[in-house]
């Protein structure tokens, strides 16, 4: 099939439900013909053999034989030519477009056999890794990737579950990784048998892959290092964020204040700033608010221990969130009174398709949840988006610290076991 195939990009990824390695030897095999035709075939369009398994629309990309190979999304548009990949440093033939994952156990047998297939072919195949992600894996296995592939064509970074000596081990590595556009840093912490700064790893991570001239999404979760160290970080990272997500991480009044004044987030589509508790005046939320308020679409601030002062102090900057589709603020600390006023201003957001607030602390007492009035105040509550506009999906939730679930009200109440009866 694939010295047959007519289009720029076989998107064989897509194609494929499950990896299978007899499936994958097939199709490195169709490429083994094409690169042994010392001539290639004026009939063939085929460039890209693309295995990432991405939902998008192939068809329309073999339609327009348009195909954007610089380690990017697929495009649609006609007027885009298939092209090699900059950071492929020489043009070659063919390019094999994929994603790598490394786990504690290593890698997976296809992953394995494309690595070994590839390098004895780098003068006429491009393998192009457009994502890496790493979960808990050694840095013995993570370093057997960073010399077979070009990191300058990773565009997604993730690792999860490294130690912070890691970090600074890989610093050469990370500092060619200069097409990232989504960075994610999750579970970073130090190792119980050696002591590592966490000044020296900020300076490594500031200095290498928040220096990268093209990163938009931007996720922080549960750093060890992130406390009191967000300007140091962030100092290097000179373009404009779409999405900016911080999550366990606590940040510190000093963290929020540089965040709230930072050039690069005027432009912010999405953010996230999840689990946890302000420690600042509730005023710098606002400030951050105003500041997004003419781009931002989706807004999470789920369990962030935030209270009425908060809520207050960010409902005239979220009034001018015209193009909120997505709110959640769920887990929140939040009376009646300021429930009812916070409802009063998203219903005039007429974009939002998602809305997701915190039952107000009158529904409680301590830890007992009291169905009867979490059932008679949610529809009430409801009412106030109801009669600006009608929600497209709206629910009020009440966490349950008996039995750690919750407790939901949309058209009607829905219970957690322990408080069913």
């Amino acid at each position: 099939m694939v010295p047959a195939w007519p289009f720029p990009c076989l998107p064989a990824g897509a194609l494929i439900e499950e990896p299978h390695l007899e499936t994958l030897k097939a199709l490195l095999e169709g490429l083994d013909v094409m690169t042994a035709q010392k001539v290639p075939s004026e009939k063939s369009n085929f460039r890209v053999l693309d295995l990432r398994d991405v939902p998008h629309d192939f068809w329309s990309i073999w339609a327009t034989e348009s195909y954007e190979g610089d380690c990017s999304v697929p495009v649609t548009t006609q007027e885009q030519a298939v092209k090699t990949c900059p950071a492929s440093g020489e043009e070659t033939r063919f390019m094999v477009v994929t994603e790598f994952k490394i786990m504690k156990k290593g890698f997976n047998e296809c992953d394995e056999y494309l690595l070994e297939w590839a390098q004895g072919r780098r003068n006429v195949i491009h393998l192009c890794c457009n994502k890496l992600r790493s979960w808990n894996s050694t840095l013995h296995l993570a370093s057997s990737i960073w010399g077979q592939v070009n990191l300058g064509c990773i565009r997604e970074l993730q690792l999860s579950e490294w130690c912070l000596e890691f970090i600074q081990d890989i610093e050469f590595h990370l500092g060619t990784m200069t097409n990232l556009h989504k960075l994610m840093l999750e579970e970073i912490r130090n190792s119980y048998n050696r002591a590592t700064s966490v000044e020296s790893t900020i300076k490594v991570l500031a200095s290498t892959v928040f220096r990268a001239q093209h990163i938009r999404y931007l996720c922080l979760n549960d750093l060890c290092l992130l406390r009191n160290n967000l300007e140091k970080l962030f100092r290097n990272l000179d373009t404009r964020l779409e999405t900016l997500s911080i999550a366990s991480c606590w940040l510190s009044q000093a963290d929020l204040d540089y965040l709230a004044h930072w050039p690069n987030i005027c432009e912010l589509k999405h953010l996230s700033l999840r689990d946890f508790i302000p420690e600042s005046c509730p005023e710098l939320l606002g400030v951050l608010l105003k500041r997004v308020a003419s781009t931002l679409q989706t807004l999470d601030l789920e369990q962030c221990g935030l209270n009425d002062c908060h809520f207050n102090a960010i409902l005239p900057a979220l009034s001018h969130c015209s193009h909120l589709t997505k709110i959640n603020f769920y887990y929140n600390n939040i009376s009646l009174v300021v429930l009812k006023k916070l409802l009063h201003h998203t219903a005039k957001l007429s974009q939002l398709t998602e809305e997701l607030y915190p039952a107000p602390r009158e529904c409680y007492e301590e830890v007992i949840i009291l169905r009867d009035r979490f059932e008679q105040l949610c529809p009430e509550l409801l009412d106030i988006l109801r009669a600006q506009r009608q929600p497209k999906a709206v629910s009020l939730a009440i966490p349950c610290f008996q039995c750690g679930h919750s407790c939901y009200y949309d058209l009607e109440a829905r219970f957690c076991l322990c408080q069913q009866v």
